[in-house]
Order: C-alpha cells, then structure tokens, then sequence
C-alpha cells in the first residue's frame, strides 16, 4: 500500500494549529499583565527608599574660600562640607538592605547645577551595578536655576545649568522604566508589579531656556499634566493597581503660619481627583521637615532634608495587602569608622560628623532667635542665651519630625526659662515655638495603611 502523500496546505493547516495550541498553553501559564502595563516586577513585595532635597553641590564647585564661606552661612544649616561622604554612606546602606529602587522626590543638587547632577550619579552608580534603580523628580532649584554657582576664592562664577533634556538623560532610569510619561514635563509613572503603580509628577515652575534669576519657589502641575494624572489614574483602578504619588510640593499645609509656596497652587484640584481615586498617600519635601498629616483620608508623608541633621530617609513597603513606611537615619560617623580606605585626617573629621551635623543645625536655630531678639534690641545674654538654646532645640525636633509629645511633656517644656523669656520678648518666636514643639497630627516616624 503506498503511504498516503498530503497537500502543501494541509501541513500548513497542521503548523498553524500547532502554533495556536502552543500560544494557548503559554498565555495559560503566563503571569497576566493587562493592557498598556509595563511591569517592571512580579514581586508580591517591594521596599523604595525614599530621599528629598539632597542639595548636592559637587565638590569640584567648591573650595574653602570666602564665597564659599558665604554661602555655607546661608545654608538653613545643609552641611555643604561633607555631601560626598554622607552620600556614601547612604549608598552603602542600600547595597546592604538591597531595595527595590530609590526614589528621590526633588531638589537633588544645591542650585540646578550640571555639574552636581551628573557627580551625584556617579556617587549613585554602584547601586546601578546592584540592579537598584534609581528614580528622580525635580525641585524648584533643579531645573533652569539662575544661581547655578561655582565657588571659588571670593568668586562666584556661573556654571551650567540642567536642562529638562539634561534631567532626562542624567536621571535616566525613571523614564527608561517609564509606563508612561506626561507630554509637557518631567512627570511619569511607573508600575512596579501587579499591585502597584507609582505616579512622580513634576510640579515645578520654570523658564524654557537658562535663567538669570533666583528659582521659583511655588509650584503648580500643569493642566495637561493634571489630564494625564486622571488618565493615569484611571488605568490604574482598570488594571486594579493602587496608586501611590511623589511630588516635590506639598499637598497639605503642614504649617500653618509657612506654606505659601510650599503648598501647590491647584493643590484642590490634585486632592479632589486623588480622593475620587481612592488614592492613599502622597510622599513629598519642600519644607525640609519631617512631618506625616493626614486629611480628609489622604495621608502625606513628606520627607526631611537629606542635608541636615540626621540624615533622614523613608523606608516604603509596598505588599498586596499593606503599606509600611518607617523614617531612618544615616550614621556618616558610624559609617566612616569602618573604611578602610579613607584619608586619616578626613576619616577623624568624619567620626564626629553627627556630632557636627547636630551641632550645625543647632547653631542655625540659635542664629534665628538672636537675630530675631536684637533686631528688637535685646542685648541682655541672660535672656539671649536660653532664648536661643530653647529655639535651637525647638528647630531640631521638628524638623527630624521628634514633636511629637504628650500634654504633659509640652506643658514642662513650657516652664523652662527659654520658653518663658521667648514668650515675654516676641510675638513672633512664640507663635513659631507654639508650633513646633507639639505635632497634633501623626507620628511623623511611621505609618501603617492596611487595604
């Protein structure tokens, strides 16, 4: 019997639906990603660090001269001498713990400097080499800033700015592992597994080209941005994801009595459509403060300077049932105990670094409640003295996000003589005192949202 010989067609029908068995059987046991999602992870749980307003400025823009000086003592107490290390050490923390990524919510170099960006990368690149990207916005003093300064000698000399193209190519992870980005600015947004998407938005003000003058302080997004957060949004509840934000300008008045131009300009607007979305929490900075408020169901979490003080970051867990956030500190001192490959003179210096980080801050608070006394002509050390200590003190629990106390230890830090003195001599430190020693909101050092 001859065997039977079969048409062209017929062995392509087979393959055809060999194929189709084969891409059945594949979509079956493949993880579903919806529509329009670029999924970066399939990891039921991740953890962000989170940073803001690391105000690097490049060692290469700086010497000990009198500029330099200068403008070290209009710092708001930023320590300038020692960002490579503190950086550093911040670094080895992450190759550590090994987190999902690092988010740093604006203000990354001290004035919009190319030159700090592109250094403060390359401090940042082992994390590269680890597989911890790296995700970056803008602040008002990254993009377009017209005091972009070297110092050198007594001179100060302009030096080049970032570009939005710059910020772009320089912080490039971001928009390389963008799901999507907005079509005027800098914002974009990311979906980190199936649970998740994280929305970083630019809400910053600034020229088209470089500028000559001081940055923009307030902040607005822009109605085109605004109609991609919605459609953002919205794909998000479509593919069941919570939606998290990260923004430089704050949504909530965390003071009373400073918050314009901290405080975004259509920060109504971004509420409403943040509630109407079932958003949870906003991580922002600005204000240099540690502090975590919560209205009207939103929480915000905003993020101390990274330049002073503690050296504080947020630590984010992100799991299918739960958001975990918890504030931690860098050691510099700690940290440079155990480097072996550092100068001695320099390693010294930086084992009494938090010592002089705390000391820097403290000294900057004691500077506004001399100033603010004799320019009432209050001479008197035995009532500038504690006035000072008393504000100093005051300055640093707040802005580490420490405030918040008991009734009973506001009412005993009220009978010490600096409070009593401050509280005779001006109106103004006493408002600001009344303020800052008692947070009536949340713990500013952790929070906890179960789904």
């Amino acid at each position: 019997m001859k065997p039977k010989i079969f048409s062209k067609t017929f062995y392509i029908t087979i393959g055809i639906v060999l194929g189709l068995v084969v891409i059945a059987f594949l979509l079956i046991n493949t993880p579903f990603t919806p529509p329009n999602q670029k999924q970066s992870s399939n990891k039921s749980q991740q953890t962000f660090f989170i940073l803001s307003d690391t105000h690097f400025l490049a060692p290469e823009l700086h010497d000990d001269g009198k500029a330099f000086t200068f403008i070290k003592g209009t710092a708001a107490g930023k320590d300038l001498d020692y960002q490579k290390a503190s950086l550093e050490a911040f670094v080895a923390t992450a190759l550590r713990d090994k987190p999902d990524g690092i988010i740093i919510t604006g203000d990354l170099t001290l004035n919009g400097e190319k030159i700090s960006a592109e250094k403060m990368v390359q401090l940042f690149a082992p994390l590269a080499d680890a597989k911890i990207p790296l995700y970056c916005i803008p602040g008002n003093h990254d993009i377009h800033d017209g005091w972009a300064r070297k110092y050198q000698g007594s001179e100060q000399k302009t030096t080049p700015q970032i570009s939005p193209e710059d910020f772009k190519k320089i912080f490039s992870q971001g928009y390389q592992n963008a799901l999507a980005t907005a079509p005027e600015d800098l914002s974009y947004s990311l979906s980190i597994n199936a649970d998740y998407r994280l929305i970083l938005l630019d809400s910053n003000l600034y020229t088209r080209d470089d500028s000559g003058s001081q940055p923009v302080t307030q902040g607005k997004l822009r109605d085109s941005t605004l109609k991609w957060l919605r459609e953002q949004l919205e794909a998000a509840k479509e593919a069941k994801q919570h939606s998290l934000l990260f923004i430089h300008h704050n949504l909530l008045k965390h003071n009373p009595t400073v918050y314009k131009g901290y405080v975004l300009e259509n920060a109504e607007t971004v509420k409403k459509l943040l509630k109407d979305y079932d958003v949870p929490a906003v991580f922002s900075g600005h204000i240099h403060a540690q502090d975590i408020m919560q209205e009207d169901g939103l929480t915000e979490i905003v993020s101390s300077s990274f330049a002073i003080i503690d050296h504080g970051y947020g630590v984010l867990t992100l799991s299918d049932s739960k958001i975990d956030y918890q504030r931690k500190t860098i050691s510099v001192s700690s940290w440079a105990k155990s480097q072996t490959n550092l100068d001695e003179k320099l390693k010294k210096k930086l084992s009494q670094h938090d010592d002089y980080l705390y000391h820097l801050f403290d000294q900057d608070g004691q500077r506004l409640a001399y100033q603010t006394l004799m320019e009432q002509g209050i001479y008197d050390e035995k009532t500038l003295e504690p006035v000072a200590q008393f504000v100093g003190q005051t300055n640093i629990d707040y802005f580490r996000g420490t405030d918040f106390i008991s009734d009973e230890k506001l009412q005993t830090l009220k009978q010490q003589s600096g409070y009593q003195l401050l509280a005779k001599h001006s109106d103004f430190l006493k408002d600001y005192v009344d303020f800052a020693l008692q947070d009536q909101n949340l713990n500013d050092q952790k929070w906890r949202h179960r789904y």
